[in-house]
């Protein structure tokens, strides 16, 4: 569902330029403040496509999780329901990982959240404590 508004945004800006892509972001997430449009409306469209692409492209990122041994933030949107699921089964099969479910957004909605719940889990990890 997601994922493929996305990719269709995105292939739209092949022509159309960035504007579109942000254009169907706000489609889904509504209107962006002027400060986070602006933001958007200054990217590389080309340089988005390629980091879709090659993230759609990249397979099954390890046969076993099991066997990772650095620590682990594994951050999702609450409703991204492309991408939920697979995010909480990794957390799971990671050892030391620790699943950061983010409430009330998808993934497109996280950058103009109110509120940053990431940053303290990153910190969290980085200084290793629960």
């Amino acid at each position: 569902p997601l994922a493929r508004v996305v990719g269709e945004a995105l292939a739209a800006s092949t022509e159309q330029g960035i504007g579109s892509l942000v254009e169907a972001f706000e489609a889904i997430a509504g209107r962006y403040p002027d400060e986070v449009r602006d933001v958007y409306l200054a990217s590389d469209a080309a340089a988005m496509r390629a980091a879709w692409h090659a993230a759609m492209e990249e397979g099954p990122v390890s046969e076993d999780l099991g066997g990772w041994n650095a620590p682990c933030l594994i951050c999702v949107a609450e409703d991204d329901v492309d991408f939920f699921d697979q995010a909480r089964r990794a957390a799971e099969e990671i050892p030391n990982a620790e699943f950061l479910s983010i409430g009330g957004t998808d993934h497109l909605g996280v950058d103009t959240s109110p509120v940053d719940p990431v940053l303290p889990a990153v910190l969290r990890i980085l200084r290793g404590t629960s």
